[in-house]
């Protein structure tokens, strides 16, 4: 669009801001347009059918102007600013936002449309080709754009914050709806927003970066949002969004947007522009139209088990996402990625939204937006396996099993209606009788009270309660050996016989004749 055309759409822009809604529903109706909404939603509809027309139908572009102006009926300021643009107008002058997306507004109207490919734009790392990364005519080329974010429209002029090293500064920002119709755009569609962005250099494109310490506050409320990002790495944060602290449905209302940062050693540049913001679903729609095939995959591992360094063996592929730890759902990598491992798409966009970094999580290399795939080997096995499998085992030559299909090892049993034969059966025996030195339990001094059970361990014969089994009578009829029997009621200090401990000598105390020496009856024994 020449700068002609653009001046005259901008100069309807500001005279369909300043009408009412009654004004508005007679345009809307004079040229087939939907009547109903909020008086946003009317504007709206009237700047679209401007865009949309110039170039495709300049006829019916002309009279929706004729229209416009006709409703303002003796405004000559107005009239003799509103010149007639030119009749050539080209298709591909057109604004690229308006050219790359269909009509969209309120009560009905379709939404934008997702570009068939990738286009300029730029991202954390120096990645391009991100979604809907086509620039507005009339917008500079300051910053990159990213796959959250396409942008616009700029709002204002440059803004420079000099060079703060020991004091703190501020930067305000002054703007009314009325002002910039874009505005409107923010008020009525969730999906555009009015984001404010911060750079180290007046020229680009660059990333994005605030200072270390800084803040944002917008009528007064202060704006929740990491302007920090990682330490000396521009772009690991995204820009501001301040839509919601914004007043936009006052259209004369001043908004104030205050900008504060300290301790500075070089220059910064604040700018705010409108910008339509993309979902993670739609990322994760535009990932999945990119494929790594099934057969490239075999072809990897197979190349990398012929590999006369390296012994091939099995491998184990986890189905299991590395960031959110739960089964996967839309397996995806890097093209430039070595291994097979995937993660979840979804998972992988929430964390670039939280702080883009745009690196595998996996082996740590470049993974930009452009750059992921849809790996369907690991989406074969995903579909071909249950819920409840977590890992699978891929053998050298590209097959993968479960860990229910892994043979069994061989293992050695037993014929039925054999006898296990053990070498080191031990049999106890009680203490209840008689000992083999032919001393008895009455000549302990009772020691039978603290006897060890009547019980035979490892052997099928019941407790005797008269004498002891033998060996040989255990297991009668059998062709093992007999097992040894070990004693453990007997030690070597009970062969002995146990001596009598001397008597003690008893003091009975002082005698009466008052000498302190022991009587004679002291030396009593019993």
């Amino acid at each position: 669009m020449s700068s002609n055309s653009n001046a005259d759409i901008r100069s309807l822009e500001r005279i369909i801001a300043t009408l009412l809604n009654k004004q508005l529903q007679q345009i809307c109706s004079a040229h087939g347009l939907k009547t109903s909404g909020v008086k946003a939603d009317l504007q709206n509809r009237i700047k679209n059918a401007l865009y949309e027309n110039h170039a495709s139908d300049f006829a019916n572009y002309n009279a929706i102007r004729n229209t416009i102006m006709n409703i303002r009926p003796g405004n000559s300021s107005q009239q003799s600013m509103l010149s007639p643009p030119a009749t050539s107008q080209s298709q591909g002058s057109r604004n690229t936002y308006y050219n790359s997306y269909n009509t969209y507004g309120a009560g009905g109207s379709s939404m934008p449309q997702l570009g068939p490919g990738f286009s300029n734009g730029g991202g954390v790392g120096g990645g391009t080709g991100y979604l809907g990364a086509s620039r507005a005519a009339h917008t500079d080329n300051l910053f990159k754009n990213t796959p959250f974010y396409t942008i616009e429209t700029k709002i204002g002029q440059l803004h420079t914050c000099p060079v703060m090293s020991n004091h703190r500064n501020s930067v305000t920002i002054s703007l009314k709806a009325s002002d910039y119709p874009d505005l409107g755009r923010c008020a009525t569609q969730s999906s555009t927003k009015l984001m404010v962005f911060c750079g180290s250099e007046n020229t680009g494109p660059q990333e994005i970066q605030f200072p270390h310490q800084s803040e944002i506050k917008v009528n007064g409320d202060d704006v929740k949002h990491n302007l920090r990002g990682l330490k000396n790495k521009p772009g690991s944060t995204h820009p501001v969004d301040i839509t919601p602290y914004l007043r936009l449905k006052q259209a004369n209302y001043t908004n104030t947007v205050e900008f504060t940062y300290a301790l500075t050693n070089k220059k910064y540049y604040l700018a705010l522009y409108v910008c339509k913001t993309h979902s993670i679903d739609e990322l994760v729609a535009k990932v999945k139209g990119k494929k790594i095939s099934k057969a490239s995959v075999i072809r990897d591992i197979s190349k990398k088990a012929n590999d006369p360094d390296v012994v091939a063996t099995s491998q184990n592929l986890s189905l299991l996402c590395p960031l959110s730890y739960t089964r996967l759902k839309v397996p995806c990598r890097g093209m430039s990625c070595n291994h097979i491992q995937c993660f979840d798409a979804n998972s992988f966009m929430q964390l670039q939204e939280q702080g883009p970094t745009w690196n595998c999580p996996i082996c740590y290399k470049p993974a930009q937006f452009d750059s992921l795939a849809i790996d369907e080997y690991v989406q074969e096995v995903l579909e071909k396996t249950p819920q409840s499998v977590d890992q699978v085992t891929i053998e050298p030559d590209g097959q993968w099993r479960t860990k229910a299909e892994d043979p069994e090892p061989n293992r050695s049993r037993p014929a039925v209606g054999s006898r296990i034969d053990d070498d080191d059966d031990l049999s106890i025996l009680s203490d209840s009788h008689g000992f083999s030195n032919g001393t008895g339990g009455a000549a302990l001094n009772g020691r039978n009270a603290l006897s060890t059970p009547n019980r035979s361990l490892l052997s099928s014969g019941t407790p005797n309660g008269g004498s002891r089994e033998t060996p040989s009578t255990q297991r009668s009829g059998s062709n093992k050996r007999p097992a040894e029997v070990i004693d453990l009621t007997l030690s070597s200090d009970e062969e002995d016989e146990i001596p009598m401990r001397a008597p003690k000598r008893q003091y009975p105390g002082p005698t009466p004749n008052g000498l302190d020496f022991p009587s004679a009856s002291a030396f009593n024994t019993y």
